[in-house]
């Protein structure tokens, strides 16, 4: 993986778990769950209460005691049979509701079964391949969907309103049914279905829809859209792509960033120049110490960047207890914008600033070469840039070779990088130390 998407998946998932820790932070009564030996991985024992929003996640989950607040689940199956006083955000192969949710439930997953005694007290939203609601079952509201069929035999107090495969309406609709469905334009019982015996066992309508419109109070509004299942007259190489096509594509991104590198090496020539100078005499000078800083930098980023997100969680829990929880909001802002921004920083030093610094060394090289220009104007700095961009985009257009180029100029520019911010944290102290000992010196 190159380094560039490292940093974005770290990004990602460092956004992801600062979310829920701290989420999970201020949650007085949350419950993880205990492994059991043969059953459910994380469990709600019929019976327990839980005062708060509920987290849970494991292979298999159960809720089966009373929850007020929000329920978050994530499992391969989740079964919620207790009460939840709040909403249901669930994600898993097959989720199972046989109990009583007062909010709204939104889901996504393979399949969903609301069985007879499930009441939901708002709306059900739900993505993915299968909805069932048995006869007994209930929406207090509307029912949005969308995946490959819905099988409503239960109630749905107000509307439906869905895109699918297949639609099958058995139950009350006290409102309109409003739904795009397909249907096989060869009239066959072609089913589109996902062949893994790791998924949960449905079972598959054909495409189209069935309705019972005496079951429903408001109006029926269908469009039905052809499907074309005939498989046999697709020929393999309608899914081939061209290589002209990958070429293009290739080129455009080369000619993306090109144009992208030199707008930002434009701005900071304009607005940055001694800076921008002092990084490109370091490398000049030192490019192999800087490699190896490069590296340096890249082994210990992960693990920075970790304990500022853990120091960060600690400080707001701390202010929060401080506070009994009036500041929660607003240290939270802060500290994610702290976090947010020393990490989308890093990414645009490394990834775009190291580029330029690089790109511009070489391309003025090149003009220093074969040129007179004295370097004096911002252009002749900019036509520096531009033919050294230029040539690490041909360069890094070129098949395992680009890599290496781009691996190599990244590392070489944050080593740069490193050292003038290092000198500079060192001078600035050896300034302090320098005025304090002077104030501290006895007067003569």
């Amino acid at each position: 993986m190159k380094p560039t998407q490292n940093k974005i998946t770290a990004v990602f998932l460092s956004a992801l778990t600062l979310a829920v820790v701290m989420a999970i932070s201020f949650t007085p009564a949350v419950h993880a769950g205990e492994f059991i030996e043969g059953g459910p991985d994380a469990t709600v024992e019929e019976g327990e209460v839980i005062e708060d929003d509920l987290f849970i996640g494991g292979d298999d989950v159960l809720v089966a005691g009373v929850v007020k607040g929000d329920l978050f689940a994530a499992g391969q199956n989740v079964v919620i049979s207790g009460e939840i006083y709040g909403n249901v955000y669930a994600a898993g192969q097959s989720v199972t509701i046989s109990g009583m949710v007062e909010g709204s439930v939104m889901l996504g997953g393979y399949s969903l079964v609301l069985e007879d005694s499930a009441e939901i007290g708002r709306n059900v939203y739900f993505g993915g391949f299968s909805l069932e609601a048995e006869p007994e079952s209930t929406i207090g509201r509307s029912l949005y969907g969308g995946g490959y069929q819905l099988v409503l035999a239960g109630e749905v107090v107000r509307d439906v309103t869905a895109g699918l495969g297949a639609l099958q309406v058995t139950g009350p609709v006290g409102g309109d049914i409003k739904a795009r469905v397909g249907e096989a334009t060869d009239n066959s019982t072609y089913m589109f279905h996902y062949w893994s015996t790791d998924l949960p066992s449905v079972e598959i309508l054909d495409t189209g829809a069935n309705v019972d419109e005496s079951q429903v109070a408001g109006e029926v509004d269908i469009t039905i859209t052809p499907v074309d299942t005939d498989l046999d007259e697709i020929e393999p190489t309608d899914f081939q792509i061209s290589p002209a096509y990958l070429a293009l594509q290739h080129m455009r991104r080369r000619t993306g960033e090109f144009i992208a590198l030199l707008l930002v090496g434009g701005l900071l020539l304009w607005l940055m120049k001694d800076m921008l100078m002092k990084a490109v005499a370091e490398v000049r000078q030192h490019a192999g110490v800087d490699t190896l800083w490069g590296l340096l930098v890249y082994f210990l980023v992960f693990p920075v960047f970790f304990t500022l997100f853990i120091f960060l969680v600690m400080l707001t829990i701390a202010i929060s207890l401080l506070t009994f929880g009036s500041l929660t909001g607003e240290i939270m802002a802060v500290s994610s914008l702290v976090f947010f921004g020393s990490t989308t920083l890093f990414g645009l030093l490394t990834s775009v600033v190291t580029k330029i610094i690089v790109g511009y060394l070489v391309g003025r090289w090149l003009l220093e070469k074969l040129t007179k220009l004295s370097f004096d104007g911002y252009w002749h700095h900019f036509a520096a840039l531009a033919s050294g961009v230029f040539l690490y985009e041909l360069l890094r257009a070129i098949p395992f070779l680009g890599g290496l180029v781009a691996a190599a100029v990244i590392l070489i520019g944050t080593g740069a990088l490193f050292v003038l911010i290092k000198n500079a944290v060192q001078k600035k102290s050896g300034s302090a130390s320098a005025d304090a000992a002077v104030e501290v010196a006895p007067a003569e």
